[in-house]
């Protein structure tokens, strides 16, 4: 990771063909690319590494408070000294594809006090050819194996028909008859009807989530398989996040932002209560519409769902942290689901250190 001085109005605009960004709320970095794309790897080469280079345009210091990833996969060496104006530093970022196939993706953000950006890395991963107890390590039941026992659908949408494919693999010595049911009625799973020992198949997994305001957040759903008829040992768990059918294309759409991006509390006596208050920024052209607030056990607010920030407005909100009796330190959240099609889903985290 490095920084270099840019002397030159001319050689920022050389470098980073991007407008200047002075309004507040915009981030101060200008990014030479916001993707980092590795191509065609192998995951028996391992770790691969790129480095996104961005120059501060702000006119003012400005300090990188965290950079998030989204997969422990995946880190971050960046500067943490604050950054100078018209200073160019580096962040590099490290990939491990083990235990991936195929074209992945992954989000880096960077994190500072008035901003958040979002960087992207990917590749097309060829895995390495493995025997089928380490391709499906996971047991079902009754011979069937498969990746894991729990997965992650990711955002299921209301009003539309969304389906994932979970491979199933008879380790077994002979054809088994195979059925599943679904612990929810909007999950629908379909699995092959029989499967011959050493075969792998696709259980197809649905989600038809209907239009409703309590249809988002969270779920956590039970697939249970039975094999000849008898039930398997263990169930495969699938959770997803109910959102809107929301238009990732759609320029003029909401774009929310917080301020603070997440808080540190420190030297809190167990169970004290104390109160913050966070900024919710609307940077796009359409209202954003809060239409879920869950926050943890030890936190209230007064954020609540239908909450409607206009364009280029922004509200202020309490946050009451309780810090909790018999640990030392708590990590809590508010899980926020909004109208924002890049970013439906926002965790705002609150780590408390107590005395």
């Amino acid at each position: 990771m490095r920084c270099l001085r840019v002397f030159t109005i001319l050689s920022v605009v050389l470098l980073f063909h991007s407008p200047d960004a002075r309004a507040e709320g915009e981030s101060p970095f200008a990014y030479q690319e916001k993707t980092i794309d590795f191509g065609k790897i192998k995951e028996a080469d391992g770790l691969v590494s790129g480095s996104f280079w961005f120059v501060n345009r702000s006119g003012r210091s400005v300090q990188i408070d965290m950079v998030a990833t989204s997969c422990g996969c995946t880190t971050v060496d960046y500067p943490t000294k604050p950054v100078e104006p018209g200073q160019m530093c580096e962040l590099v970022v490290r990939f491990n594809p083990a235990n991936m196939a195929g074209k992945v993706y992954r989000d880096v953000t960077v994190v500072t006090r008035n901003s958040e950006d979002r960087l992207t890395i990917t590749a097309d991963v060829e895995p390495t050819p493995v025997g089928p107890e380490k391709t499906y390590p996971s047991i079902v039941g009754g011979g069937i194996r498969s990746r894991d026992l729990a997965y992650r659908f990711g955002y299921a949408a209301q009003g539309r028909s969304q389906s994932q494919s979970i491979t199933l693999y008879n380790g077994g010595d002979k054809t088994v008859l195979l059925k599943a049911e679904s612990s929810n009625p909007h999950l629908t799973v379909k699995c092959p009807y029989s499967l011959k020992p050493g075969a792998a198949d696709g259980m197809t997994v649905t989600y038809d989530i209907p239009v409703s305001t309590s249809n988002y957040g969270i779920i956590d759903d039970t697939i249970t398989l039975y094999v000849d008829g008898v039930k398997a040992e263990h169930p495969i768990r699938l959770s997803a996040i109910m959102v809107d059918d929301l238009d990732r294309n759609d320029k003029d759409a909401p774009s929310m932002r917080t301020n603070p991006a997440y808080f540190t509390l420190k030297d809190v006596r167990k169970g004290k209560t104390v109160k913050k208050q966070i900024t919710i920024f609307n940077d796009g052209r359409k209202d954003l519409v809060i239409k879920h607030v869950k926050p943890s056990a030890n936190i209230a607010t007064n954020l609540t769902a239908g909450t409607t920030i206009r364009p280029g407005q922004s509200a202020v909100f309490d946050i009451k942290v309780t810090a909790p009796r018999g640990v030392s330190l708590s990590e809590e959240s508010i899980f926020l689901i909004t109208n924002d099609p890049l970013r439906p889903q926002k965790e705002i985290s609150v780590r408390t250190y107590t005395k």
